[in-house]
């Protein structure tokens, strides 16, 4: 049995591209490692207990490219389900280099995030281009992590 750092319930649709199957997820991958192999545990529209998969992941799409050729010969466009085991898990936060800093001259422990909060924080931080703003926006992810501790 393969060991897996991570497991997500999927859904999505088939599609033939270049004569090959490929599953297309429902909504995009994020957080994640892509460009990486996995196993999905297809249970939709048949049972295939181990199928190794690349996970493709693109600006719009994440794309499952079955790597072996037991692919179930389903109509394109047919629904699917399953569980997709990750061994890599999900991708931690990268935290900048000017928070970081911030965050070390403060003494707050960015490690301590979870998943939602540094998604949250990051996006707010990354909105900001170089000046003030971003500067301010530091400040406020500073105080606020500060406060939380």
């Amino acid at each position: 049995m393969r060991t897996s750092a991570g497991e997500l319930a999927l859904h999505g649709r088939l599609e033939r591209r270049e004569g090959q199957v490929l599953l297309v997820l429902e909504e995009r991958l994020r957080g994640y490692n892509t460009f990486l192999s996995g196993t999905l545990r297809l249970t939709q529209p048949v049972n295939v207990a181990e199928l190794p998969v690349r996970i493709l992941t693109f600006d719009d799409v994440t794309v499952l490219s079955p790597l072996s050729t037991v692919m179930p010969q389903a109509a394109v466009g047919t629904a699917w389900s399953g569980s997709l085991l990750m061994p890599h898990g999900s991708r931690p936060p990268a935290i900048p280099g000017d928070l970081a800093r911030a965050a070390a001259e403060a003494g707050v422990d960015t490690g301590n995030w979870s998943p939602a909060e540094a998604r949250q924080l990051l996006t707010f931080l990354g909105e900001a281009g170089p000046g003030p703003v971003r500067t301010e926006r530091i400040g406020l992810i500073i105080t606020a992590l500060a406060a939380a501790s």
